[in-house]
C-alpha cells in the first residue's frame, strides 16, 4: 500500500475509534466521516513542565539586572569610601608631623620658661640679701655701730666742719653704693620677671597649638578607623552582592539551558518534516490554496532575524506571529495530515500539518490542540485555539511555514489578506 493511501486508512482508523470514545458511547456505531470530528477545547490540556519558564527567566534576568546595578553600586561606593580613606590617611600622616613640631616647640618653650622662671628665683633671692645688707648696714651705721662705727667716731672727733662733711660724705658713699646695687638688682629682676612672663606666655600658646594639632590628630585618627570599619563593610557588601550575583547568574544559566534544549525542537520539527516530504514534489506556487489561519489579523512580528524578547539575542524568527485573544480558533491553511499534535518545547502546544508539495506548516503557542496526529484535515478546519504557552510574551499565534523542513517566509506562501468565511 502506498504511503499516502496507508496515513489515510489509519487516519480514518483513528478517528472512528476517537469518534466511538467521544461521540458514540455504548453500542453506537463510530462515523466514518473524517471531518466531523470536532473535539472540545479541553481536549489536549495546558500541561508542560515548562510552564512558567519565560516568567522564571525574566525573574532571574530582572533579578540580574537588579544586583548587577547594586553590585556597581556598592563598587562606586567602595571606591568613595577608600578615596576618603587615603586622604585621611595621608591628613593623619601630615597631622602626625604637626604635632611632633608642635610637641618640639612646647618642650622647647617649656626649657625656656623653666630657665626664666629659675633666675626670677635667683633674681629675687640677690634682692632679699642686698636688701637685708642694706638694712644691716643702716642699723650698724646709725643705732648699733659695729663695723661702720667709725663713721661716728670720726663725726666725734671732728674738730672742724670739714672733717665733719668728710664723714658724713663717707657714710653717704657706702650707703649709696648699696641703694644703687640695690636698685640694679630691682631692674634685673624686673627685666627677668618680663622675660619670664614671655617665656610662660610662649609655652602657653605652644601648648594651645599642640593641644589643638593633637584634638584634630585624634579626630582624623578616629574618622580614620572608623573609614576603614566602612570599607571593611563594603567590601563584605560587594562579595556579598556578587555571590548572589554569581548565583543568579548561575540559575539563569540553567534555564537559557532549558530554553535552548527546547529550541532545538525546531531542528527535530525540521528533520520529521525532512523524512516525511522525502520523495514529494517540489512546492510550486499555485499548486494549492493556502488562506490565513485567523481570518481578520495580520502578521504583527514578521519572518527574519529580530531580537529575542525572552533570550536577549538576535535570532532567526522563523516564522511570522498573529495577535490575537486567547481562545481564538486556528484555522488550518490548506488541506493536510497532522504530523505533530501536542507539546513542542519552546513552541508550546502546537500542531504541525504536512500540506504534500514538499509544504509544512506549523502552529505554536496554542492553549489547546483540537486534532490528533495522522489526523486529514481540510484548509479552514479548527486545529486548535490562541494562547500563549512555550516560550511566548503573550497571547498570539506562531505560524511557519516550511519547504522540506527549512523556514522560509509564510508571507510568501499564505495568503494573510485573503477574506474567507470558514464558518466552523
Amino acid at each position: 500500500m502506498a504511503p499516502t493511501r496507508l496515513r489515510a486508512a489509519l487516519a480514518v482508523l483513528m478517528t472512528a475509534t476517537l469518534l466511538t470514545v467521544v461521540e458514540a458511547p455504548g453500542d453506537a456505531a463510530p462515523s466514518p466521516v473524517a471531518r466531523t470530528f470536532r473535539p472540545s477545547r479541553a481536549l489536549v490540556p495546558v500541561q508542560h513542565e515548562d510552564r512558567g519558564l519565560k516568567q522564571q527567566y525574566d525573574a532571574a534576568l530582572a533579578e540580574e539586572q537588579a544586583l548587577v546595578a547594586r553590585v556597581q553600586r556598592a563598587q562606586a561606593e567602595r571606591s568613595r569610601l577608600e578615596g576618603e580613606l587615603r586622604q585621611l590617611e595621608t591628613d593623619l600622616q601630615n597631622t602626625n608631623v604637626d604635632l611632633l613640631f608642635a610637641q618640639a616647640a612646647y618642650d622647647e618653650t617649656q626649657f625656656l620658661a623653666e630657665i626664666y622662671a629659675q633666675a626670677v628665683l635667683d633674681a629675687k633671692e640677690k634682692v632679699e640679701i642686698a636688701q637685708d645688707r642694706l638694712r644691716r648696714q643702716i642699723v650698724s651705721t646709725y643705732v648699733k655701730g659695729g663695723a661702720d662705727a667709725s663713721v661716728i667716731e670720726a663725726l666725734l672727733k671732728a674738730t672742724s666742719g670739714e672733717e665733719v662733711g668728710q664723714a658724713l660724705t663717707y657714710s653717704k658713699a657706702v650707703v649709696g653704693d648699696t641703694r644703687v646695687l640695690l636698685d640694679e638688682l630691682e631692674d634685673a629682676r624686673e627685666q627677668v620677671r618680663q622675660a619670664d612672663k614671655l617665656a610662660r606666655d610662649n609655652r602657653d600658646a605652644a601648648q594651645e597649638q599642640r593641644d589643638e594639632i593633637e584634638a584634630a590628630r585624634n579626630f582624623i585618627a578616629a574618622a580614620t578607623e572608623n573609614q576603614k570599619r566602612l570599607v571593611t563593610e563594603i567590601n563584605f557588601q560587594v562579595l556579598a552582592e556578587s555571590e548572589a550575583l554569581f548565583e543568579v547568574q548561575g540559575r539563569k544559566a540553567i534555564i537559557e539551558g532549558r530554553i535552548n534544549a527546547m529550541n532545538q525542537s525546531s531542528d527535530g520539527v525540521a528533520m520529521l518534516l525532512a523524512s516525511i516530504q522525502r520523495g514529494q514534489p517540489d512546492w510550486n506556487p499555485g499548486v494549492m490554496e493556502i488562506t490565513t489561519p485567523i481570518p481578520g489579523y495580520r502578521i504583527g512580528s514578521a519572518f527574519g532575524m529580530r531580537h529575542h524578547p525572552i533570550l536577549q539575542i538576535d535570532r532567526l524568527h522563523a516564522g511570522g506571529d498573529i495577535g490575537a485573544p486567547s481562545g481564538t480558533p486556528i484555522h488550518a491553511v490548506a488541506d493536510g495530515t497532522v504530523v505533530v499534535a501536542g507539546e513542542r518545547g519552546g513552541y508550546g502546544l502546537a500542531v504541525v500539518i504536512d500540506h504534500g508539495h514538499s509544504l509544512g506548516t506549523l502552529y505554536g503557542h496554542q492553549s489547546s490542540i483540537a486534532v490528533r496526529v495522522g489526523q486529514e484535515v481540510e484548509r479552514g478546519d479548527v486545529i486548535g485555539y490562541v494562547g500563549s504557552t512555550g516560550l511566548s510574551t503573550g497571547p498570539h499565534l506562531h505560524i511557519e511555514t516550511r519547504l522540506r523542513g527549512m523556514p522560509i517566509n509564510p508571507e510568501g506562501v499564505i495568503d494573510f489578506e485573503a477574506e474567507v468565511d470558514y464558518g466552523r
